[in-house]
């Protein structure tokens, strides 16, 4: 079995690995485990114009770390480990990609993580993913 984590820095998002470590421990047969970070590009922002790619692209990398750290912390303390995938682009449909390509099982997710004014108007991360994942999604509240 391969369980991806969505990952976003958040509480919610860190209660979710802690679930998933648990439920990994549950199962039979030790699954694949993946740590999800996705963040929209910055590229394709009008502001985004005239500045380089690859500073662009290493300033969200950077974040994307801190966003991992405590959860990689998680699992290292529960002696586990995990690959690591770091995307861009709208949050759900890369994280759709990411679950056919990578051939996932399961996604786990907080319910709430990063957030803004648009969740109101087009509806959480979440919401959309449990509607349209080909795949189980569990929520952690």
């Amino acid at each position: 079995m391969h369980i991806a984590i969505a990952v976003d820095g958040s509480e919610n998002a860190l209660r979710a690995v802690n679930h998933a470590i648990h439920l990994a421990r549950q199962l039979k047969e030790t699954p694949t485990l993946t740590l999800l970070n996705v963040h929209l590009s910055a590229l394709i922002s009008p502001v985004a114009k005239g500045i380089d790619r690859h500073q662009v692209e290493q300033y969200m990398d950077q974040i994307a770390e801190e966003e991992l750290k405590d959860a990689k912390k998680a699992l290292a303390d529960a002696g586990m480990t995990a690959q690591v995938i770091k995307g861009h682009g709208e949050i759900a449909a890369t994280i759709l990609d990411v679950v056919k390509k990578e051939k996932i099982d399961m996604l786990v997710m907080g319910g709430k993580g990063r957030s803004s004014i648009s969740d109101l108007i087009l509806g959480s991360v979440t919401t959309k993913l449990v509607s349209v994942s080909p795949i189980p999604v569990l929520v952690v509240k």
